[in-house]
């Protein structure tokens, strides 16, 4: 087939073209197509075929691509061993096989009399190398009325080298999709562990009645229901609220706590709903609440009891309709959240009295679990006291001290009305005060104070004014030294730069 071209040379022209077909993507089936169009459009009917080496074992090369305007392709996907084939010569010697003519008679490579059969008369085979890495075969063949050398060898070479960088491509994009699918795998196993320890260890229930209670958890945590969570304060209603989230579908969703009690009425609406510019003094742009915060996760309503009127509306709203509309707003934001709520008051008092619409009682009260207080779960005292003490040490910088028995009879012997909560500040108020390998008991739990010890430390009434008085009196002790032996640090059991964060956090400054 007789090749013209006006002005400049005719290669220059169609492998400017080629670099323009094939550098221009990154589907190697693209690639194929366009460089078999382009030497058939140039040099007649012409057989290309892409065999890829990458991941193949040793020796075997497998037929990634075939165009055969002549021919059906039925080869793609193959994989065969390189050995007596012009690949295999291509690949062993990184230079290009020839074969010009075929010789089917006395062939020189396996590949001959087949090619001879599809009517084929020369055959060239280029090493696809890129970055001193051979990364596959480009064969081409082509009929036997014109010779192969006279007529495209050295455009097709120069096209091959083009191939190569696009089958590098191609084969990077490969690893990058296979390396993310790799990724995505890892990271559900690693939320999915995640989710195990959190399903371990967010709650500690070794009485009776706690697991009673994270078994009902359990069985309602898989669903959408509403769970309405009833308890004293201070009894850990947040983290069994916690645990209902981390055992759901929506465990790697947001978590939102809102304390309704916390908020003063006339921000509960515009903080649980959000608010659009201008809607109130103060609104100087558009606000999305903690609803739309909780988006495909879970909500806790602690205090839901203390919901002023306005809001119980719209709360009822969105637990019917799940839709909400913001403060100052006309259109609706749909929202797909779980609610978890939470309150230590009578509900059914408070819908005798008219204070609490006995509607969304209902709406909220699907599936209401009791948390029971602390005294009636005294099996979980030494359990909780433990990772108390291990958490706080921990966040001091040291390790646990021993505990003597004296401790374990104080808190045995306490009701604690204040539930959880006072036995966590007990703890830490013991461990702060105890800055030797033996905890100390830092007075009777519940006796409005902390006892006194070797550094006669008064009873305040405040849990901050007691810890503020005795870094005051150790760096007074000390010299006002933070560090060294006989530092305020070492004294108090702490590393200095822990005793300093305190200092900053009570206000304690360094005595002349």
């Amino acid at each position: 087939m007789a090749l013209h071209v006006v002005n400049g040379d005719p290669h220059d022209k169609i492998v400017e073209e080629a670099t323009q077909a094939v550098l221009s993507t990154i589907d190697l089936a693209v690639v194929l197509e366009r460089t078999g169009a382009l030497l058939e459009r140039h040099f007649g009917a012409t057989r290309v075929v892409i065999h890829r080496l990458d991941g193949q074992p040793p020796g075997q090369a497998l037929i990634a691509l075939v165009s055969d305007p002549r021919h059906a392709d039925t080869e793609t996907g193959r994989v065969y061993p390189l050995a007596g084939t012009a690949a295999g010569r291509a690949v062993e010697r990184r230079a290009p096989a020839v074969v010009d003519p075929i010789d089917p008679a006395r062939p020189r490579f396996t590949d001959e009399p087949r090619l001879a059969a599809l009517g084929y008369g020369s055959l060239v085979a280029f090493p696809l190398v890129f970055e001193d890495q051979v990364l596959g075969v480009l064969e081409i063949a082509h009929p036997p009325s014109e010779g192969l050398l006279d007529c495209c060898f050295q455009v097709a070479r120069r096209v091959s080298s083009l191939v190569a960088i696009a089958l590098h491509n191609s084969l990077l994009v490969e690893e990058v999709k296979r390396l993310n699918g790799l990724l995505g795998n890892e990271n559900a196993l690693l939320r999915e562990e995640l989710r195990q320890i959190r399903k371990d260890d967010r709650y500690l229930a070794e009485s009776g009645a706690m697991k009673a209670v994270v078994a009902q958890v359990q069985k309602v945590a898989a669903s959408d229901t509403t769970v309405l969570i009833r308890g004293e304060t201070g009894a850990g209603k947040e983290g069994l609220a916690r645990m209902v989230h981390d055992l759901s579908p929506r465990f790697d969703a947001p978590f939102v706590a809102v304390n309704l009690a916390a908020i003063p009425e006339g921000l509960v609406e515009s903080e649980l709903f959000g608010h659009e510019k201008g809607a109130f003094t103060g609104a100087v742009r558009r606000r999305a609440g903690r609803f739309e915060e909780a988006e495909g996760g879970t909500i806790f309503l602690d205090e839901v009891g203390d919901a002023p009127a306005a809001v119980q509306v719209r709360l009822l709203r969105v637990l019917q309709e799940r839709e909400l509309t913001r403060v100052g707003g006309t259109g609706t934001v749909k929202v797909n959240v779980r609610v978890v709520a939470a309150t230590n008051q009578e509900l059914e008092r408070l819908v005798a009295g008219g204070r609490f619409r006995e509607d969304l009682y209902y709406r909220l009260a699907v599936f209401p679990v009791r948390l029971p207080p602390l005294r009636e779960r005294r099996g979980d005292l030494r359990p909780l006291a433990e990772y108390f003490l291990s958490r706080h040490a921990a966040e001091m910088g040291r390790r646990p001290p021993e505990i003597p028995d004296g401790f374990w009879r104080a808190v045995e012997a306490h009701d604690w009305p204040g539930n959880v909560r006072e036995l966590e500040n007990y703890v830490q108020r013991a461990l702060i005060l105890s800055p030797g390998a033996v905890l100390e008991l830092p007075g009777p739990p519940g006796g409005g104070g902390l006892g006194a010890r070797r550094e006669e430390v008064p009873v305040t009434g405040s849990f901050d004014e007691e810890v503020r008085g005795l870094i005051e009196r150790v760096l007074q002790a000390s010299g006002g030294k933070v560090y060294g032996p006989d530092g305020a640090a070492a004294r108090l059991g702490l590393k200095p730069t822990t005793l300093q964060g305190k200092m900053k956090r009570y206000g304690v400054e360094v005595p002349r």
